[in-house]
Formats: C-alpha cells, structure tokens, sequence
C-alpha cells in the first residue's frame, strides 16, 4: 500500500510539473511574441500604404493615358477601314465587340471589368498580405490604433489584388485587341501610321506597367526590420505555411496528413538530386564529368535562345502583323524621377592678372531625353586658391550652366553647353572694365567609365573648347578639361 502510495504521489509531481513547465512554456511564448511585436514601427504601415497608394495611382493613370491614345487611333483605323473595306471594319467593330473606346468608358464609368484573367504569382505582395494577415490575428499584443492601420492597410492590399487581376486583363486584352486589329486593317492600309503607334504605345504599356511593379516591389529598410522581427516570433512561419498565397493554391505544406494528399506523386527536391547521383554511379568513373559538360553545353544553348527572346521582345512586336520592328526608347517606361541623372564634376583654372588660380566646383541634374542622350542644368562655385607660393581660399564667383551630352560610340559622348559666369574681380587700376557676367559656349567629347563607389555611379571626364574665351576681360582658357562624377 505505501508503495502504491508513493506511485501515485510521483505520478502527481509529474503531472504538476509538466503543466507548469508547459504554462511557462506558453508564457515565454506568449512574452517572445510581445516583445518582438513592440518593435513593429507605425512607420512599417505608413510604407506599405504609400506604396500602394503610389502604385495604384501610377497603374491606373498609365492604363487611362493608354487606352485614350490607343482608342483615338482605333477610330482612325476603324474610319478608314470603313471606306478601304467595310466588310474588314465590320469584322473589327461590328457586333458590339470590346474595343479599346468601350473598354475606356467602362474604367472612366468605374463598372466592373468583364474581362478574366489571373494575376500571376507575386511573391513580394504574398509576403506583404501574409504578414499583415498574422499581425491583425495579434490585436492584443498591439495598441488599438496601430490595428486600425493594420485593418485598413489589409483592405488596401486586398483591393490591390483585386485590381491587379483588373490590370492583367487589361494587359492581355490590349495584346490581343492590337494583334487582331494589325493582322486585320494591315492586309488593307498597309504600313498605316495609325497602326505603327498602335504597335509602339502597347509595348510601352507593358514595359512600364512592369517597371511600375518592380518600383513597388523594392523593399524599403524598414519592411526589411520587419520581415527580420516577424521571422523571430514563435509561430510566425507556421502561419505563413497555412496562410499564404501559395498555400491556399497548393495546400499547406506543414505536413498535415489532410494536405499530405495534394503532394501524392509529386518529385521533391531531394528525389531528382538523388535520382540523377544513382545515375551518374552507375555510368562508372568519367561520368560525373561528362554530366557537367552536358551541363555547360545545355546551359549555354539555353543561354543563346534567351538572348534571341530578349532580342525579339526588344523589337516591341517583331513585325506581328506585317509591320516592321522599332527601336524603342527605354526611358519612355520609366518615371520622372528615373530619367534624372544627378551628378557633379571639378574643373580647375589657372591664375591670370585679376584672378588667382581657380576650382569650379559644380552640381548638375541631367535628364534623360532617350537612351543616347541627357540634357541638363546645373550651378557651380568659384572657389580661388591663391598660388603656389601662398595658399589662400576666397569666393571668386558662381556659374550657370546647361549642357547636353549625346552618345557617339560606346562610351564616348558629343558634349555641349552653354553658361554665364558672374565673376567678383577686386578693384583694378586698368581703363577697361571686366565685365562681372561672363558667358561660354562649349563643345566637345566626353567619356564615361563604370567606376562605381558608395557615393558614385559613374565617372566621367571631358575635355571642351569655349568658343567665346577670347571675348572676355581676361582672356580666358580656351580648352578645358573636367572630371565629374553621377550618383
């Protein structure tokens, strides 16, 4: 009986200590979640609402720009047509068929897009709504305003997917409405300019619709600190495993018995590594290295089809329908603030009889007309440095400039510029009188290396003739040589 007693009392102090370990197992968890989730910043919120905000308004104003040019010039084609051959036009606008004008008031109106089409996966925003999805299940580890942000950031992600569903179709219904319109009024107009823009306006949608989705998807520091505390919270990569977009399309990949089923008869990883070793085992000694080689080989062959597929997409058509391919203008699919080039460059002078040896220190913003050329303005100080026998700084004036720099050849560039130049000369004793405002007209070559630094992009070296040195009080240098640099 004492021996069944003391049993008892020991399986007791068991079962005692591991609830208690288990609820201090719950507390630290429940303590781990707390203090990771009080890191999460309001400015994390803030980020992801501007971004989509930005997005959105980017994609939308682009679509609406697009549609209205390629709709005018629909008309064009379609009164055209009506005259060359109305049974064509009949063909492409009869039957209330979805053209770019009614597909145009359908988005001006704000009804529904009756066009389906799935958005393709995108890792990026699946991360962003998985993560706010797992910090709304957390209210009350979180302040009552930040999940009011939350709960209305998860509603802007949600009508963002919704709308990239939207812009996908409008994609694809652009591609396919150009082609048909181009196979059909080509055979009939010819090389129409209507039909030419037609082509060229469609690849630019689409490469900067894409450009626009790269903007977005670039993490800001602080979704990076985000993504790093989350990743420390306990239970965080369960629930993205459960909860993300891949997995309500493949299941949860957790290991449930339940979705163990999606995955029957499917190759992992690991099988195909292992199926190729007991492969090359049995090929006997030299078969490893005829594997790689096959490799190397296949790689490179794959390497040549993709330089031909960027080759042709780089043609905006490839001559579908009939019409030539056009070298397009990459800066066209970029933003505003993408075709600026800020940069900054040094330029040294000479002493003469009114002013001593001088550097002309300068910033300029370029920006980017096409893929050859960048015009732009700038502002430089004239910082005098006295001799070589007696060192001394003083201001000796500042410049306006503008310059414009077009590609020659590779890396060599044909620069111009204009600028004034208002020089403080001291008091001289001389009958003529320098004038204060000093203009010059630039020409020459430029050159431009790949040095990157941590401040710098692109260095750049000119040597420039001014065409007006001599007309000025002093006679100026006429050659000058600068070094300037591009963030």
């Amino acid at each position: 009986m004492p021996n069944c007693m003391q049993k008892a009392y020991a399986i007791l102090f068991c079962f005692a200590v591991l609830i208690c370990g288990h609820t201090a197992y719950a507390q630290y968890k429940a303590d781990s979640t707390l203090d990771a989730l009080k890191q999460i910043p309001t400015k994390y919120i803030n980020t992801i609402d501007k971004k989509i905000d930005k997005y959105s308004s980017r994609v939308n104003s682009k679509t609406l720009k697009t549609l209205t040019k390629l709709s005018r010039w629909e008309n064009k084609v379609k009164n055209t047509l009506q005259k060359v051959s109305p049974d064509a036009a009949t063909k492409l606008f009869g039957n209330n068929q979805l053209t770019f004008s009614s597909l145009l008031q359908q988005i001006q109106k704000g009804e529904a897009i009756k066009l389906e089409y799935r958005q393709q996966y995108d890792k990026y925003r699946d991360d962003m709504t998985t993560g706010i999805k797992y910090l709304e299940k957390q209210k009350e580890f979180l302040d009552s305003g930040l999940n009011k942000r939350i709960q209305g950031t998860k509603e802007k992600l949600q009508q963002l997917n919704n709308r990239e569903d939207s812009t996908e179709a409008i994609q694809q219904f652009i591609k396919e409405r150009k082609k048909e319109i181009i196979a059909t009024a080509f055979k009939h107009l010819g090389k129409s300019k209507w039909l030419t823009k037609m082509n060229k306006e469609t690849w630019y949608y689409g490469e900067t619709i894409k450009n626009y989705k790269n903007i977005f998807n670039d993490e800001a520091k602080t979704e990076k600190l985000v993504k790093d505390v989350l990743r420390q919270v306990p239970g965080f990569q369960n629930f993205v495993q459960k909860n993300s977009m891949l997995a309500s399309l493949f299941g949860s990949p957790a290991g449930d018995v339940a979705d163990a089923t999606a995955y029957a008869g499917l190759q992992t990883r690991a099988g195909v590594q292992q199926l190729i070793q007991s492969r090359i085992a049995a090929g006997g000694p030299g078969a490893q290295d005829v594997f790689k080689q096959n490799m190397n080989q296949a790689q490179a062959q794959l390497n040549v089809y993709k330089d031909k597929l960027l080759k042709a997409g780089s043609g905006a058509g490839s001559g579908e329908g009939g019409l030539p391919d056009f070298k397009p203008n990459i800066q066209k699919t970029k933003t505003f603030l993408q075709r600026l080039e800020f940069g900054s460059n040094l330029q040294f002078a000479r002493s003469n009889s009114l002013m001593p040896t001088t550097a002309d220190i300068a910033l300029t913003v370029g920006y980017k007309l096409n893929d050859k050329s960048v015009a732009g303005i700038g502002a430089g100080y004239k910082l005098g440095m006295g001799s070589i026998d007696k060192i001394q700084f003083s201001t000796e004036g500042i410049s306006l400039r503008s310059f414009i720099d077009w590609k020659l050849k590779k890396q060599f560039y044909i620069s111009g510029g204009w600028e004034m130049n208002y020089l403080s000369f001291p008091a001289t004793g001389t009958e003529v009188k320098p004038e204060a405002w000093q203009q010059s007209a630039l020409a020459g070559i430029s050159k431009k290396f790949a040095v990157k630094t941590k401040l710098f992009k692109q260095t750049k070296v000119q040597l420039l003739y001014d065409f007006l040195a001599k007309q000025y009080v002093p006679v100026r240098q006429h050659w000058l040589f600068r070094v300037g640099y591009s963030l």
